[in-house]
C-alpha cells in the first residue's frame, strides 16, 4: 500500500471537512466543491498575479479564495461588488435576499463574515460595479473568477472587460455554467470562438479555463448576440 498517497488523499479530505465547517454558515450560492477548486486555484493555480472575483454577495467565494491564497502565502483577493445585489436577489426575484430587501445592501454583512472567517487581511474590498472597478485597475491577474450578473450582456462584460489582465498560463473561472441561461450561452459561444483558451475542467457548474500562450485581447473577437 502506498500510505504516502493514502494520508496525502485524506488530508485533503479532512481539510475540505474542516472548511465546510467554518465557512458553511457564510451564505452564498456556491456548492462546497466549487468553493474547494476556487480554493486549490488561489493556493496553488498557476501564473503571477493578482487574484480577482467579480461579484461577492456576501463573501462565500471571497472567504475560500482567501483561505486558499494565505495558506499558500500568496496574493490578496480583490472582491469587486457594489454590493446591492444582482436582478434575482432583488424582492421578488427567483433568488430574493431578505438582507437586501431589509439593508439595500450586502456589504455589512460580507465584511463581518471575512472577519469571521479570519481572512479580513487577505481581502480588497472593491465597492464598485465591474465597469467602475476596471476603469482604475491595471495590475495583472492570475486568478479570475467571473460570477457577477448572470445575465448574456453582463457576462460577456465582464469577460471583456477583464480578461486582457490574464497573464498567459492564468485562469478564469466561471461560476454558475449550466445554470444560468446568460452565464452558460455566452460560455458555450466563448469555447466555440476562441484558440486563446482552453478548457482545464468542470466542477458542477463552475467553467475552469486556462489562458494560453499568444492569447489575442478579446476586444478583437466578433461575439454573437
Amino acid at each position: 500500500m502506498n500510505f504516502k498517497s493514502v494520508f496525502s488523499r485524506l488530508q485533503a479530505v479532512v481539510e475540505f471537512t474542516n472548511l465546510q465547517h467554518k465557512l458553511g454558515p457564510v451564505e452564498g450560492f456556491l456548492l462546497d466543491p466549487e468553493a474547494y477548486a476556487l480554493m486549490l486555484l488561489a493556493a496553488e493555480g498557476s501564473g503571477t498575479g493578482e487574484i480577482v472575483e467579480i461579484g461577492s454577495f456576501m463573501g462565500l467565494s471571497t472567504c475560500w479564495l482567501a483561505v486558499g491564497s494565505a495558506k499558500a502565502g500568496r496574493e490578496t483577493v480583490h472582491a469587486i461588488d457594489h454590493f446591492k445585489g444582482s436582478p434575482e436577489h432583488q424582492p421578488g426575484g427567483g433568488a430574493a435576499c431578505e438582507t437586501v430587501a431589509e439593508d439595500g445592501s450586502t456589504f455589512a454583512k460580507f465584511r463581518e463574515n471575512v472577519r469571521t472567517a479570519g481572512v479580513e487581511d487577505r481581502v480588497h474590498a472593491i465597492v464598485a460595479s465591474s465597469a467602475e472597478a476596471a476603469k482604475g485597475w491595471d495590475k495583472p491577474i492570475r486568478l479570475l473568477f467571473i460570477d457577477g450578473e448572470h445575465s448574456y450582456e453582463a457576462v460577456k462584460a465582464d469577460f471583456e472587460l477583464w480578461s486582457p489582465f490574464v497573464v498567459e498560463g492564468g485562469i478564469i473561472a466561471f461560476h454558475d455554467v449550466g445554470n444560468a441561461e446568460g452565464a452558460t450561452r455566452f460560455y458555450e459561444e466563448f469555447l466555440k470562438n476562441t484558440s486563446d483558451y482552453r478548457q482545464m475542467m468542470r466542477v458542477a457548474s463552475l467553467a475552469i479555463v486556462l489562458k494560453l500562450t499568444g492569447a489575442s485581447n478579446p476586444a478583437e473577437t466578433e461575439w454573437g448576440a
